[in-house]
């Protein structure tokens, strides 16, 4: 990956771009099934961002603003091997500086695997978003190698801290990578069952 794009400048331009996204777009939040137009705002706003942490004309009238260094764009629902991304930050080939993945709850196992995948098919930097409207954060998930990390990203403060790293043990499925915030299984039902069946 070029000096270009390194993951500390991808990462504060994400950081820009999800300030801008709460300060002036919140509104969207409240709409129903706003998936699509969250992340046609925040593609814009990456855009804008990374041309500021690459250090290249705001002018949006300017020819120049709409080309990224080595003819990078930022696109969305983008396919990568299969898995679905909703930002792409690529050259439409093989080099792909960013990957983002949003959700309006926590994500999923089934998008925790997509996080994995995507580093593993040569995306530099993988994050996942959950958005959380009940809390004063704000989660992001990061496909870190062998570990999966998580940040707080603070609505008021923008600014993002680490909450805790998950290491991948040898042989353990990157679906068992969670927060563990899962429904309990009662087992009394099926206690029930059995005593139901010892009467008779």
């Amino acid at each position: 990956m070029s000096r270009q794009y390194t993951n500390t400048q991808l990462f504060e331009a994400f950081e820009e771009a999800l300030k801008h996204l709460i300060e002036d777009d919140a509104e969207l939040f409240t709409w129903p099934k706003a998936k699509v137009s969250i992340a046609h705002i925040f593609a814009t706003h990456l855009h804008r961002s990374l041309c500021k942490v690459l250090g290249l004309s705001l002018d949006s009238s300017s020819r120049s603003y709409l080309t990224l260094p080595q003819n990078m764009k930022v696109d969305l629902f983008a396919l990568v091997k299969g898995n679905k991304t909703d930002i792409l930050l690529h050259d439409r080939g093989q080099n792909r500086p960013m990957a983002i993945l949003f959700n309006q709850d926590y994500l999923s196992k089934q998008q925790l695997e997509v996080l994995r995948n995507l580093e593993k098919e040569g995306c530099s930097l993988v994050l996942g978003v959950a958005f959380l409207h009940q809390k004063d954060y704000i989660l992001i998930y990061h496909a870190n190698g062998e570990r999966l990390d998580y940040y707080h990203f603070s609505r008021s403060g923008h600014t993002s801290s680490l909450l805790k790293q998950r290491e991948l043990a040898r042989g353990e499925s990157p679906l068992q990578l969670s927060l563990n915030i899962q429904n309990k299984k009662k087992p009394k039902k099926k206690q029930a069952k059995k005593a139901v069946t010892e009467d008779q």
